[in-house]
């Protein structure tokens, strides 16, 4: 009984060590090459890839735009709220 619980764990820590690797695999996949727009607005380097400081200031592009569409968004729906009262 002991070695055969000892097996499935021994098989489970082995499953688990290995899946790892595949995962982060998986997760640097994900990342989308850069377009050429985005690279000849934020590229400040002009080296082909965007360093950390260039991607931070392209985050920061995006979410004052994402916060810009929200507050239209809310704008309009205010006045359609508005319109029907």
């Amino acid at each position: 009984m002991k070695n055969t619980l000892f097996r499935f764990i021994s098989l489970l820590t082995l499953v688990g060590v290995l899946a790892v690797p595949s995962v982060r695999a998986e997760e640097a996949a994900k990342e989308k090459p850069v377009g050429k727009k985005t690279l000849a607005k934020y590229d400040a380097d002009k080296d082909g890839k965007l360093s950390e400081e260039e991607k931070a200031a392209r985050d920061a592009d995006r979410a004052k735009a994402k916060a810009e569409r929200k507050a239209k968004k809310t704008a309009e729906k205010e006045a359609t709220a508005g319109d029907t009262k």
